[in-house]
């Protein structure tokens, strides 16, 4: 059962995440795909009991596939190669403090919730 939780969470994810980077591409899309999940992230793990069937779907699943550290790295090393240092260091850094940033405040949210 839980891998079927974690099975269906991740192509939910995916699939959410392909229709987001088609209306908003390239690193823009990646960011703001990045930024939600990390804020859904942080939300939910003070919100979900973690070992529920809903929990596994939602967050090793849905939100595991619904971002995506891999082609973060791709557009980095692309945009490193490219020459294009300054936009490859900025969005380094937009992406791993934004990240950081909407954990926390998911996580905060979360808690006044609970």
């Amino acid at each position: 059962m839980t891998l079927l939780a974690v099975v269906l969470g991740g192509c939910f994810g995916a699939i959410f995440r392909y229709a987001i980077s088609l209306k908003i591409q390239g690193m823009k899309g990646i960011l703001f795909i990045n930024w939600i999940g990390s804020f859904l992230m942080g939300l939910s793990l003070h919100i979900a009991t973690k070992t529920s069937w809903m929990a596994i779907f939602w967050i090793v699943g849905f939100l595991g596939a619904f971002t995506t550290f891999s082609t973060f790295a791709v557009q980095l090393v692309e945009s490193w190669y490219k020459g294009e240092m300054r936009k490859a260091t900025s969005y380094a850094m937009f992406t791993l403090i934004g990240g950081f940033l909407f954990v926390t405040i998911g996580w905060w949210i979360g808690i006044a919730l609970k």
